[in-house]
């Protein structure tokens, strides 16, 4: 999904959604360009985030190609021209249903469960 110049606004009510199914996993989310994505706490790396009506997945770039090549997601690219290539846009109406949207979301956690732990980037300091 590209969105070009303009991010679109996040649906709240998904959000919650989100939150409330993984209220028990070792997860925490954060507020990324406007929206909200979550991090595993055992390695800091992202997994999903809502963009508009739908989720981002992180599934791995093997999976994302089969997944975007057969249907089953489309291609997220949200600055247009660049897309992630790790990741997935799962449309409102495929995530409906909470098993559903669920799945999708194991899906990427399970995926960020076997990165390294992300290293946090350091900042130069200016003279």
């Amino acid at each position: 999904m590209s969105m070009g110049d303009k991010w679109p606004e996040m649906d709240k009510g998904l959000e919650d959604r989100i939150d409330g199914l993984m209220a028990s996993m070792p997860v925490r989310r954060k507020k990324i360009f406007g929206t909200s994505a979550w991090f595993m706490e055992s390695n800091g790396q992202m997994f999903a985030g809502v963009w508009a009506d739908g989720i981002m997945v992180r599934v791995g770039e093997e999976e994302a190609r089969s997944l975007t090549g057969s249907g089953g997601a489309e291609s997220f690219d949200p600055m247009g021209g660049r897309p992630m290539r790790e990741y997935v846009f799962i449309d409102g109406e495929k995530i409906a249903e909470d098993g559903e949207l669920l799945n999708w979301i194991e899906r990427g956690a399970g995926f960020a469960a076997t990165l390294a732990t992300k290293v946090k980037k350091s900042r130069k300091k200016q003279a």
